[in-house]
């Protein structure tokens, strides 16, 4: 933001200052507190210019002053803000440098100034942090984060009225009763992202009946630990990760879900949680069916878009059963990262099922296998089987990686794939076969 810029006669201009304010405040709000400020000193117009940023983002690593502490330069920063709403605040800070007053003071000047995105992380290398119950009693805030090794104590009363999207990523809760009275006091959230690793609760109960997207990352690895119950008569986007040690995830009332991702989870889940998807238009799953039951006579009559992992063993086999139970299937993709040898389906060989199934042959339109670095001969017996027995199939679509260091040789495998798949006789004469290549560089 210096003054280098020349114009036609040779004469100096600030250009960065001559752009409107708006903007202006916008660039700065990109920028972390510390390099806010320092722009105080470029010129008279910029002297207080930072003073009216609605971002502010306080990072405790690169903030620190010989001169004051670090809840010193939080608290006189965020007094001499004056910009008419503060629209987001992130707060870094660490245990047993700053005080539980001081946190409660900051959240109390956000709250006073209208703050509406919150992030509060918490550096701690042992125990838990409990933030005041003022946190809990808001009615402007519109999305709160709570990150990293947080107790969470929440008051019998619980007021968030605006509160739209709630990030817990890692806490702790005081009580099982905990989470339960901050979901009851927060009305009209919409979105709920839940990362959980230690299990502190044996059922989270997760009923919210204004919740339209919800994700769940559990990386707890304790044997017979609960799980999950879901009540969100409004939800209509899920994500689900993880649930590897969990007895059970139950979909109580959902019947507006569209969408769903359901990754690694545990065998004793799957059969239960597919069929409460039963009614999705969109489905991407990571699953193995050596760890699933499939439940029988499902029938998955709205998907019309189905994403496959192919990096688990036997994948193909769900692959069939799900396009057996998808009636009005139109896009199928598959991701995988494939290198042609060694992989599950070598183990033992792709059985051709007697029916096509009834999505190939009336509805399925588009067809993508992402990601595969070579594609082995079974996968490609199960891409000549698509190709072939697609009666509506209108693209076709690989994409490839290929890489640096081998460059060459995955060229001459790419044109052999080509020219194989090409010469596939397929029912559907409309049918664009594409072949795309991603340039990546080995690690080593």
């Amino acid at each position: 933001m210096k003054r280098c810029l020349r114009n036609g006669s040779g004469v100096n201009e600030d250009r960065i200052s001559d752009l409107p304010e708006a903007l202006l405040l916008h660039i700065l709000s990109l920028l972390p507190v510390k390099d806010v400020v320092s722009t105080s000193v470029l010129s008279k117009p910029w002297r207080s210019l930072w003073k009216l940023v609605p971002k502010l983002k306080f990072d405790y690593e690169n903030f620190q002053s010989e001169h004051e502490t670090y809840s010193e330069i939080v608290c006189r920063l965020l007094l001499s803000n004056k910009a008419p709403v503060l629209e987001s605040l992130h707060l870094d800070f660490k245990v047993g440098k700053c005080r539980a007053a001081d946190v409660g003071m900051w959240i109390g000047i956000a709250y006073a100034r209208h703050v509406r995105d919150l992030v509060l992380h918490v550096i701690s290398e042992k125990g838990s942090f409990t933030f005041p119950t003022s946190l809990y009693n808001c009615e402007t805030l519109e999305s709160l984060t709570l990150r990293s090794w947080v107790l969470v104590d929440v008051p019998a009363q619980v007021c968030l009225k605006s509160l739209r999207t709630l990030h817990l990523d890692y806490v702790d809760y005081k009580e099982d009763e905990t989470f339960l009275n901050l979901l009851s006091g927060c009305p009209n959230l919409e979105n709920l992202v839940l990362y959980q690793e230690v299990p502190d609760m044996e059922t989270f109960t997760i009923a919210v009946p204004s919740l339209q997207r919800l994700t769940v990352v559990d990386a707890n690895d304790a044997k017979g630990h609960g799980g999950y119950v879901i009540n969100a008569p409004s939800l209509k986007y899920l994500k689900i990760y993880g649930f590897k040690a969990l007895e059970f995830c139950m979909i109580e009332n959902a019947p507006e879900l569209v969408e769903a991702t359901i990754m690694n989870v545990s065998k004793i889940i799957n059969e239960k949680l597919l069929e409460s998807l039963t009614s999705v238009k969109r489905l991407s799953l990571a699953l193995s069916p050596l760890e699933i039951k499939f439940p029988t006579g499902s029938i998955f009559y709205q998907l019309v878009s189905l994403e496959l992992y192919t990096n688990k063993a036997e994948w193909w086999n769900l692959l069939l059963l799900m396009l057996d139970s998808s009636p009005k299937l139109k896009v199928l993709k598959l991701i995988g990262e494939w290198s042609g040898e060694n992989n599950h389906l070598a183990n033992r060989n792709w059985d051709q099922p007697k029916n096509v199934p009834g999505c190939l042959l009336f509805h399925l339109e588009t067809f993508m296998w992402k990601g595969c670095k070579k594609l082995g001969e079974d996968e490609k017996v199960v891409a000549k089987y698509i190709l072939r027995n697609s009666n509506r199939l209108k693209k076709a679509t690989f994409t490839r990686k290929i890489y640096e260091e081998n460059n060459s040789q995955d060229m001459v495998e790419n044109l052999e794939m080509v020219e194989e798949l090409e010469s596939v006789v397929r029912t559907s004469n409309s049918c664009q076969l594409v072949f795309e290549c991603n340039l990546h560089t080995l690690r080593r």
